[in-house]
């Protein structure tokens, strides 16, 4: 066979890869988004968001507004709010704390984490907070698409988590999922990078 040939079927047949598992994934992420519901735990995590000249964007209020919702109806009696800032803004768990505070939660039932600008910092700093505070268990607040991504690195923690998502599916829907696609092949890449270094 010719080499054009061999390049051409090689070229075709990776993408025809990528075709399956963009499709395949996407109806995962869609599927996890819709089924996922928050367990009674011991706390809600709400990733962060961004924030608009101090005040929460309109991502952000989405996933506050779930976190209200779960919080009012008693599936876990704290909450801790994520993000930190890389901007002259406030940091995005502070401005969560605030409208949370504004809509009805006691200060003493949120527990802020500031530091992180990453989802799986989110995560990792929020187990922290949950070991020191000797808290076991723990619903993840953040939009439908992201939902799998943001279980994927919980369970990587060892955290024992549960889903509650923001079901509002964004204008640039597919977009974000497509962003998600290429977030979780990053993320499986970085796993297994990780396992091999701890071996060698």
């Amino acid at each position: 066979m010719k080499r054009w040939k061999k390049w051409l079927y090689g070229s075709l047949s990776l993408i025809g890869i990528m075709v399956l598992y963009i499709v395949g994934m996407s109806g995962w992420i869609h599927y996890v988004a819709q089924t996922s519901h928050g367990s009674e735990s011991d706390a809600i995590i709400v990733l962060g968001a961004a924030v608009w000249n101090g005040k929460p964007s309109n991502a952000m209020k989405e996933r506050l507004d779930i976190a209200l919702e779960a919080y009012n109806k008693g599936l876990a009696p704290r909450i801790i709010t994520t993000g930190g800032t890389v901007t002259s803004e406030p940091s995005e768990a502070s401005v969560m704390k605030k409208y949370l505070v504004a809509n009805g939660v006691p200060a003493s039932a949120i527990r802020t984490e500031e530091e992180s600008t990453s989802t799986m910092e989110n995560l990792r700093n929020s187990k922290h907070i949950m070991k020191q505070e000797k808290w076991q268990s723990a619903i993840i607040v953040t939009h439908g698409f992201h939902t799998y991504r943001s279980l994927l690195m919980a369970r990587s923690l060892d955290m024992n988590v549960t889903a509650e998502p923001v079901r509002i599916k964004p204008i640039a829907i597919y977009y974000y999922t497509l962003r998600e696609c290429a977030g979780i092949i990053y993320f499986a890449g970085e796993q297994i990078l990780n396992r091999v270094r701890s071996i060698s």
